[in-house]
């Protein structure tokens, strides 16, 4: 889910709240955010007599703090003297020397409530009218600003939603062909099972017509199972770019657990190729936390745009994965030593339908699926490093 960026806003009203206290000739200037019934300082004014801190927080439920009441009427609230007011005199704010207030309700840029802005003071204060006019000025100024956020945050949101239906319009496409695989396998399996079934009835099956029915059985049984895991697979990428979980399900686990985990699950993925697989790491015994099911997404991936595209005419294909686990990021070196990436092609190889120079089969999808998984779902990084001889590609996951 798209989080708004607010620590340039949060700089820029500090300053403007500075401007604001320093005209209005009190030592506090606030605005407060409201968020699952908890009030918190979102920004303020940089003054030794200002007793609030960034971050300081109260639920709202019956506090009697000034802020509930204008977030509640969503109107203009000023206290001169809270002290000789019988409504405020018990007010929480008074324990930090608070006495006066003047504040008003801030909307959000679809119009729910943001919170409100406010200045006190620690003696008692009239208000006048320039000073309520200022205020609701920058007020007016603040939420502009939280609009042009929110508008951000559709816009980000209608591009998400447009490339992930792309996404699945592609994956569903890639679907069909493993799909269509499976039922000409299945079509082929009836024939051969019909003609011996035939030969059977009229008593006319010899050994070899029996052997033929057993191989033609064998080579689509490995047919179907090659193309019914591909499709499980592009079926999971489906599933794991609908769902985004809101809390990461990460599992502790060691180098040695990761390497048995992939080897594991690529072992059938290799078999039928004779394809070297190595994984390497330094200590077996070093842990880190990682969402493991979607690494193995990403690395299934780059395996399956190896096993694809890269070693047409290579005698020995091999692949290594090296994995480094520093101190605050897990690096993945993933590499092969196919035909490689041309030097003019590397920019554009995590684009959406990009297949190259060679104009490979597929639709392009699985590596901007890859990058898309890293960078959105682990929050970490995947880039394709120039190199001689191979595809290298280095993941980074942040700890």
């Amino acid at each position: 889910m798209y989080q708004p960026n607010y620590d340039e806003l949060v700089q820029s009203w500090n300053k403007t709240l500075a401007v604001l206290a320093l005209i209005a000739e009190v030592p506090v200037a606030l605005v407060m955010k409201i968020e699952n019934n908890i009030i918190s300082v979102f920004s303020k004014n940089d003054n030794q007599a200002n007793p609030y801190e960034i971050g300081d927080s109260e639920e709202l439920e019956d506090s009697g703090l000034y802020c509930e009441h204008v977030v509640k009427t969503q109107n203009l609230l000023n206290i001169p003297n809270a002290l000789i007011d019988d409504d405020w005199k018990e007010n929480p704010d008074i324990k930090l020397n608070m006495i006066s207030y003047l504040g008003l309700p801030i909307c959000a840029g679809d119009t729910t409530p943001f919170g409100t802005i406010c200045i006190l003071d620690n003696k008692p204060h009239e208000y006048n009218e320039p000073i309520i006019k200022l205020l609701e000025t920058i007020k007016q100024s603040f939420e502009t600003q939280l609009k042009l956020l929110h508008q951000q945050k559709q816009a980000f949101e209608q591009q998400q939603f447009t490339e992930l239906a792309t996404l699945i319009r592609g994956i569903a496409h890639e679907i069909n062909t493993p799909l269509g695989n499976c039922i000409t396998t299945v079509d082929v399996t009836k024939l051969a099972l019909n003609d011996t079934k035939s030969l059977l009835v009229k008593k006319q099956l010899s050994q070899q017509a029996l052997q033929n029915t057993l191989d033609t059985l064998e080579n689509t049984n490995e047919l179907l199972d090659r193309n019914l895991t591909a499709c499980a697979h592009k079926i999971r990428i489906l599933q794991d770019l609908l769902y985004t979980k809101s809390q990461p399900s990460k599992t502790v686990i060691t180098l040695a657990q990761l390497s048995e985990s992939l080897q594991e699950h690529f072992k059938e993925q290799i078999k039928y190729r004779a394809i070297k697989l190595d994984i390497n790491y330094q200590n077996p015994h070093s842990q880190f936390e990682v969402e493991i099911e979607l690494l193995k997404q990403v690395l299934i991936i780059l395996l399956q745009n190896s096993m694809e595209h890269a070693f047409n005419n290579i005698a020995d294909p091999a692949i290594e994965i090296n994995i480094f686990n520093f101190d605050e990021v897990l690096k993945i070196h993933y590499k092969d030593n196919g035909n490689g990436i041309s030097s003019t092609e590397l920019s554009s190889i995590f684009t959406p339908f990009f297949k190259g120079s060679s104009n490979q089969s597929g639709l392009g999808l699985g590596l901007s699926i890859a990058k898309k998984i890293v960078s959105q779902q682990l929050q970490g990084d995947i880039c394709v490093q120039e190199s001689d001889a191979g595809a290298h590609f280095l993941i980074s996951l942040p700890k």
